[in-house]
């Protein structure tokens, strides 16, 4: 009895299998790479834009931020006026423009509102008091949006410093660095103003020296703190020269009266009118089709082999196996079996033996 090896050796990593396993490494890291791709959010602003929300709360790298001064100590900074020198008068400043409208406008405050309010003073007076806080709680019940197209974005530091008086009242819309942000416990007032923030910021056009902010809320991702260098921009009313002395003497910043201070957040979107979306969606649709077709050749190939194994290995039955395994272990001659089996089987099949001898033998003994 002979047990033929099969000629065809087993298909391990032959020259096709090794193709299929390099296109299924090629199309991993094709998939590893998208994966990493599609996670960075900035992938995505071609089709949907960031919000303020959700942007990185940072300031425009080509500013010079950095280089303006912070504050050293619990006191505003202490700079040099920048626009007089000792010995000369200081110089004179065209007025800017003051709009003229006969119509009452919700922006507008009374000017009885502001006859108690004094530059002359350091800080605030207890007759101010009812001014101050009835001024913030006017910004505070305005819209947003109007607030936005009222505000005057021409009027500098320089011009309330000189001519307060002029532009006492008037909506002003500031963009800067905070340099200092703290809470401020309001006194007892009318208007059901508890709790209040005190920002010091510096701008483009007042150098060092600062501006006082008062507003009833701050943008939750601001930092509070006495030394901090954030971009904010806050729309509200200039009120009163507001004095305090410093290491360097009295100094003099504008206070604006506001609702709210938001950080002044630079997002940088890619533009939306690119014209790509509509081939980004067509090589979408070519890479699904083609993963979908890959693999389905690689389930028709696995198929295709299994149904080649049934046929060079085909299954034992039964029977084969419990007589396989009866003779494991055992010695057998092949002639025993032969002789069990009936004459007329051996001679209808025309089985011959040769015997041990050399001599021809029947097929019966």
């Amino acid at each position: 009895m002979r047990f033929d090896d099969p000629r065809e050796p087993a298909p391990y990593l032959n020259r096709q299998d090794q193709r299929r396993l390099l296109g299924m490494v090629a199309v991993l890291s094709f998939v590893v790479i998208a994966v990493i791709w599609a996670a960075r959010p900035e992938s995505w602003h071609w089709l949907i834009p960031p919000d303020n929300e959700t942007a990185v709360n940072q300031a425009d790298p080509d500013s010079d931020l950095d280089s303006a001064p912070r504050f050293e100590s619990n006191e505003a900074p202490s700079a040099p006026n920048p626009f007089s020198t000792p010995g000369e008068p200081p110089p004179q400043v065209n007025p800017l423009p003051v709009e003229n409208n006969n119509t009452t406008s919700p922006v507008e405050i009374p000017e009885n509102w502001l006859t108690n309010v004094d530059d002359q003073y350091i800080g605030l007076r207890a007759d101010e008091a009812d001014s101050y806080y009835r001024v913030l709680a006017h910004v505070t019940r305005l819209d947003e949006d109007l607030l936005g197209r009222s505000a005057r974005s021409d009027v500098l530091h320089v011009n309330l410093i000189h001519e307060p008086d002029r532009y006492r009242g008037e909506l002003v819309q500031l963009k800067g660095t905070a340099r200092r942000i703290l809470p401020l416990e309001a006194t007892e007032n009318q208007y059901g103003i508890r709790k209040l923030y005190e920002i010091w910021i510096t701008t483009d056009d007042s150098g060092s020296e600062p501006w006082r902010i008062v507003a009833k809320s701050i943008d939750e991702r601001l930092p509070v703190g006495e030394n901090v260098n954030v971009p904010i921009k806050a729309i509200g009313y200039f009120f009163k020269q507001y004095s305090y002395a410093s290491q360097g003497g009295m100094h003099i910043a504008p206070l604006i009266l506001s609702a709210r201070v938001d950080s002044n957040v630079v997002v940088r979107v890619a533009p939306s009118g690119t014209g790509l979306q509509p081939y980004i969606i067509l090589f979408a649709a070519f890479f699904g089709l083609g993963t979908i077709l890959l693999v389905s050749a690689y389930s028709h190939g696995d198929r295709l082999f299994q149904s080649r194994m049934k046929e060079q290995f085909p299954p034992l039955d039964d029977e084969a196996q419990k007589v396989l395994e009866n003779m494991e272990g055992q010695r057998y001659d092949p002639t025993d079996v032969l002789n069990d089996l009936p004459d007329d089987h051996v001679k209808d099949n025309a089985i011959f033996l040769q015997s041990p001898s050399g001599g021809e033998g029947s097929s019966s003994s």
